[in-house]
């Protein structure tokens, strides 16, 4: 058997957030039992959740509910930012993503956009846009021009530099005076909107709470459960609770929980996740109802009587040799397109419940988890 190689890493973003490298282990295949797969790496992170990744160059973008980490994987430096640090509105991030300029964009819960060009900060709210200051610079937007809502989930910059945002209340387009946001009035089957993709040829998928919707610039066509998109199955007295903890959020419920619309432990409509792969299939990841698959007319789910790790579907991304990697309530999932291979806590993971995913330059693979970051550098 090999050394065993400990390394220990500090990030100090509040008097309790703290990260520590965890144990590596260099030992032949098979591992002896309890021993740890050495392409594995975790940082801790404390009590909070890591729902955004996002990796450029050496950089690897870390959304927490606590704030924004900066991490260079090569010298292992990092910066904060926060509400305190920088200007963001809210130190609650959800996604992150560059434009065509090479700006930082950060979506997050509560405080709109924020974008970064390494100097200076602008936000982008429903009422208008500028620095926090609220200055000289600060533009008010006309009625309706505005971001469609401070809660945004989903960025997605076209070729040509547009920029798409899911928020809850419809996508926001951005146009020459600001935003125009599309609602249900236009054909979208739910209002709250939380990932968007886009095909070669510029049609635009949008994944909601209420099912799925397709845009050519001119036509919306949606598809539902009754449609086929994700399986029928309850098993909310066998999956595990999501972590809550004191330092976690909860989803405003005059914001968000209305008329009955709470999210429920099954609801294969809520499409938290997605994907489009080479060859032009559509992966949707639900809330309880699995992985679906679509080819634009039918669709097939993978649940975990298939393999799947779980039932929640966080998170998905798909490497340059096509193969998917998913993250799940009940841990992680590599998907070949005929099997899926699992990891969990045992194997190295930080956590079982995985929200989001990143991967680098070099291939490695990064899930947020809650409490923290892992690092994966197998195939």
């Amino acid at each position: 058997m090999g050394r065993v190689v400990k390394r220990i890493l500090f990030f100090v973003m509040t008097l309790w957030i703290f990260i520590s490298a965890i144990a590596q282990a260099q030992t032949p295949p098979p591992l002896p039992p309890g021993a740890v797969d050495p392409r594995w790496t975790g940082w801790s992170i404390g009590n909070i959740i890591v729902r955004g990744l996002f990796a450029k160059g050496d950089d690897i973008w870390i959304g927490t509910s606590n704030g924004l980490l900066r991490f260079n994987r090569k010298h292992e430096s990092h910066t904060l930012y926060n509400t305190r640090s920088a200007g963001l509105l809210s130190n609650i991030i959800v996604a992150i993503k560059d434009d065509v300029k090479g700006n930082i964009w950060i979506a997050t819960y509560g405080g709109g956009l924020a974008r970064f060009d390494e100097k200076s900060w602008e936000l982008f709210t429903p009422y208008g846009h500028g620095g926090k200051d609220y200055g000289a610079n600060w533009a008010q937007y006309s009625p309706k021009n505005g971001l469609g809502d401070l809660w945004v989930y989903d960025l997605l910059f076209e070729p040509n530099g547009t920029m798409w945002a899911a928020t809850w209340k419809g996508a926001s387009h951005v146009t020459q005076n600001g935003f125009h946001t599309y609602t249900m009035a236009d054909g979208l089957v739910d209002k709250w909107v939380y990932t968007i993709e886009r095909e070669a040829s510029g049609v635009l998928w949008f994944g909601t709470e209420g099912g799925i919707n397709r845009f050519d610039g001119k036509r919306w066509d949606g598809w539902t459960h009754k449609d086929g998109l994700g399986a029928d199955i309850r098993e909310a007295s066998k999956r595990p609770p999501r972590p809550q903890t004191d330092e976690d959020y909860d989803e405003d419920e005059d914001h968000h929980l209305q008329a009955g619309r709470e999210n429920q432990d099954h609801n294969p409509n809520y499409v938290i996740a997605s994907a489009i792969d080479k060859k032009g299939l559509l992966w949707f990841g639900t809330w309880g109802g699995g992985l679906a698959r679509f080819d634009g007319k039918t669709f097939k789910n993978y649940t975990t009587q298939d393999g799947l790790a779980g039932n929640i579907v966080n998170a998905i991304e798909i490497d340059s040799k096509g193969v998917m990697w998913i993250g799940t309530n009940q841990g992680l999932s590599r998907f070949d397109g005929k099997a899926f291979k699992n990891y969990r806590q045992k194997d190295g993971l930080l956590g079982d419940y995985i929200y989001s995913i990143a991967i680098d330059a070099d291939g490695n693979k990064w899930f947020g988890t809650y409490g923290g970051v892992s690092r994966f550098t197998g195939p």
